[in-house]
């Protein structure tokens, strides 16, 4: 006689977090980590999730939805802004544009770099939610630009210059 399992139902928390990652699937959809993995994008999405406690739900949700912005088609932004307000509230919302980074085109290496430690000055630590989550995105993309670094060849000084940002980006936001 076999004995079957009754399965809990999902808590508001746990509600919240499904539609946040939905919505990540949804705008992920048919994108892949670039070198060296080349994994489905939500993977990376699921990765800073998971490292941030279940009881940081509001993190969680930052996280979740950390991408989706500055992976969404311009014309589409604003209208997920508002449905992020909308289904998840103002704190998530301010979470994610803390989070939302634009990048410039056309810029050389340094002006990358400086570009983006001013956003993580400017955004991401006045956001208290955007920090941890900030951090963790970091060392996940490290863990992937440590793989490419150390396997050598072509990408290897690339992967020294994401790794050095990274690791900036971490001091900033982690300086008492």
């Amino acid at each position: 006689m076999s004995k079957t399992k009754k399965t809990k139902a999902l808590t508001k928390n746990q509600k919240q977090l499904n539609a946040a990652l939905e919505i990540a699937a949804d705008v992920h959809r048919n994108q892949v980590r670039k070198a060296p993995d080349g994994r489905p994008y939500i993977c990376h999405v699921l990765d800073v999730v998971i490292a941030l406690p279940e009881h940081k739900h509001l993190e969680r949700l930052v996280a979740a939805l950390h991408d989706t912005v500055e992976d969404s088609p311009k014309g589409k932004r604003e209208a997920l802004k508002a449905k992020i307000k909308r289904v998840f509230g103002p704190k998530v919302l301010a979470g994610v544009k803390a989070m939302t980074h634009i990048k410039k085109k056309g810029r050389a290496e340094d002006e990358e770099l400086a570009d983006y430690l001013d956003y993580v000055k400017s955004c991401v630590s006045k956001n208290k939610a955007a920090i941890p989550v900030k951090i963790i995105d970091n060392y996940v993309n490290m863990k992937d630009r440590v793989t490419q670094f150390v396997a050598g060849g072509k990408d290897t000084e690339k992967a020294r210059k994401k790794l050095h940002q990274y690791a900036c980006s971490i001091a900033l936001l982690t300086k008492k």
